[in-house]
């Protein structure tokens, strides 16, 4: 059998599907990549059977069934995912949200609300700062470009640090997650990749150091100090966290399914 999954564009899946990647045509799994906020069309479409996708599309569907024993996942800062501002946050009024990001654009919002006390005027945009700041007070950024943008004149926060020093939990950014239907030797394959990326890290952090023009040292920081790529009890409790958070501030829109329900 041969497979398709649909993955994110950034440095932090790297070690996730290098496995595909070194297996070449030999490889069972076939890797698309997309932004977090178009993964999903490819499930419901039928063009992958799985997808790496962001933790609220997993709490959002019900018919999700998630590989179990793999996230990504970050216990404090977390270095990609950043609200830039002009102004301190308790005065923001307006946030531009990056169009590719589905989980951050929620977890912004409940940090400014349940440790700022603010609910500002939110839109979707590029993800360009000097752009999205010329057009509200604060904007989030995810991913490399998250990480790349640097300005001393504004008051910058890490999504990652703030849910840790709001919840003390680690937060679960994306999760392998299929249908109802999602291949048992799929998963295992994607567990199995999991361990290989582990394996093989300090290559894939070279790779990565020239591919993505961030200095070695960066790379090596975030990919094995930051990010966490198991999915264990204090992640469960994470993303059980959101999960009710979510609920309680009206931004999940539909009923989730428990984190635990389907797992394969």
């Amino acid at each position: 059998m041969s497979y398709t999954v649909g993955c994110v564009p950034y440095l932090n899946a790297k070690p996730l599907v290098r496995l595909f990647r070194d297996l070449g045509d030999r490889s069972p799994v076939r890797v698309k990549f997309d932004v977090p906020s178009a993964l999903p069309s490819l499930l419901t479409s039928g063009q992958a059977e799985a997808i790496l996708v962001s933790s609220i599309d997993y709490l959002r569907f019900g018919n999700r069934t998630m590989v179990d024993g793999v996230s990504i996942s970050s216990n404090g800062p977390v270095m990609s995912v950043r609200l830039f501002s002009r102004r301190p946050f308790r005065e923001i009024r307006s946030l531009a949200l990056d169009q590719s990001s589905m989980t951050s654009n929620a977890l912004v919002r409940l940090v400014l609300r349940e440790q700022y006390q603010v609910d500002p005027v939110c839109r979707l945009d590029l993800p360009d700062l000097d752009a999205m700041l010329s057009e509200a007070d604060a904007c989030v950024l995810i991913g490399d470009n998250g990480m790349r943008y640097t300005r001393e004149d504004l008051h910058v926060l890490d999504l990652g640090e703030a849910w840790k020093k709001m919840t003390g939990f680690p937060f679960v950014w994306a999760l392998w997650v299929g249908t109802k239907s999602l291949p048992a030797d799929l998963s295992a394959w994607l567990r199995a990749a999991r361990q290989y990326g582990e394996e093989w890290l300090d290559t894939i952090i070279a790779d990565a150091a020239e591919e993505t023009g961030f200095p070695s040292t960066t790379c090596d920081r975030y990919l094995r100090s930051v990010m966490r790529y198991d999915f264990g009890a204090e992640e469960r409790k994470g993303l059980r966290k959101f999960a009710r958070m979510l609920d309680a501030h009206g931004l999940l829109h539909t009923s989730a399914a428990p984190p635990s329900a389907v797992m394969a």
